[in-house]
Order: C-alpha cells, then sequence, then structure tokens
C-alpha cells in the first residue's frame, strides 16, 4: 500500500514538471518573438527618420509590395512573416493618448506613440518614438489571457517629416 501512494505523488510531481516547463517555453517564445518585433519597428523607424502611416486602412487586403511603402506596412508584413501573435491583444490601452482619447493600437497588435520635447502643438524638429508590443499568453481552461508589454524607444530623431500626432513628453 505504501508504494502506491509514493507513485501517485511522483505522477502528480511530474505533470507538474511538465506543466511548468511548458509554461516556461511558451512564455520563451512569445517573449523572443515580441522582443524582436519591436526591435524592427524600432530600427525601420529611426531608419526612414519617422513614422509614417499607410493610405490603405485594411492592411490584410494589401499585397507584401504595398506594405512596403510605408513603416506601418513594413511592420504589418513583419508581423505577419515572423509570426507575432497580435490576436489576443485585442482590448489593450496604449499608454499616451492624444487629447486624452485616441489609442495608437495599430493593426498587428503593437502601440506607438511619438513624443515631443515642446509639446503637441509646437514645431518639433526632435522626436522619439515609443513601441509597445504585447507577449499574449492564453491559459484555456480557465479562459484568462495574460498581457505583458514590452517597451523600447527610438533615439531622437531630428528630422521628422511625419503626420503621426504627438503626445506630451515624458517627463
Amino acid at each position: 500500500m505504501r508504494e502506491s501512494i509514493g507513485g501517485a505523488w511522483l505522477f502528480g510531481i511530474v505533470i507538474v514538471f511538465i506543466f511548468f516547463f511548458s509554461g516556461f517555453l511558451a512564455y520563451s517564445i512569445s517573449y523572443t518573438k515580441a522582443f524582436n518585433v519591436k526591435n524592427n519597428i524600432i530600427t525601420y523607424i529611426e531608419q526612414y527618420e519617422g513614422y509614417s502611416t499607410s493610405e490603405e486602412r485594411d492592411l490584410l487586403s494589401l499585397d507584401d509590395e504595398s506594405l512596403g511603402k510605408s513603416v506601418e506596412g513594413m511592420a504589418f508584413r513583419l508581423i505577419k512573416n515572423t509570426g507575432y501573435n497580435y490576436s489576443g491583444t485585442k482590448g489593450i490601452e496604449c499608454e499616451g493618448t492624444q487629447d486624452g482619447s485616441t489609442n495608437y493600437v495599430k493593426t498587428g497588435g503593437y502601440c506607438v506613440v511619438k513624443y515631443c520635447p515642446n509639446g503637441p502643438d509646437a514645431d518639433n524638429s526632435n522626436v522619439h518614438y515609443k513601441i509597445t508590443t504585447f507577449i499574449a499568453l492564453k491559459l484555456p481552461i480557465i479562459d484568462i489571457t495574460v498581457k505583458i508589454p514590452i517597451s523600447g524607444e527610438t533615439r531622437t530623431i531630428y528630422t521628422d517629416e511625419s503626420n503621426y500626432p504627438c503626445t506630451e513628453n515624458l517627463e
């Protein structure tokens, strides 16, 4: 009788270990994808000296050549090709809003906020952007989605010709 109780405990410990190991593996893979997407979007913004939006609002209908004409399109193409899971990022509130009302959640599940040191209405020749991607882990048994933000900022961009609206500075 004593050996059967020990076997049940051992089986339970193995199940718990497998649960935690697979959870850690899922988190690591999601974190890597979100981190890479964030870094590549920051690189695009710095390379093109500002965040440019696409004229077409439905990015899903555009082909790869049309997506490459704006930073928003290139970021969406990157997200599509990387396999970044943005389906669980619905209902996300981004930091920084314009006039306290507009969220900057982009198609693909990331946030872009433009910070201007002189305020949103001044002529800003030096700005920086904050990009936030998210890890969305779904726990299917208890139907909970955990959203963990990963943020990064661009270097100061001195020639910003984009029409992307400013928010207040971080300070």
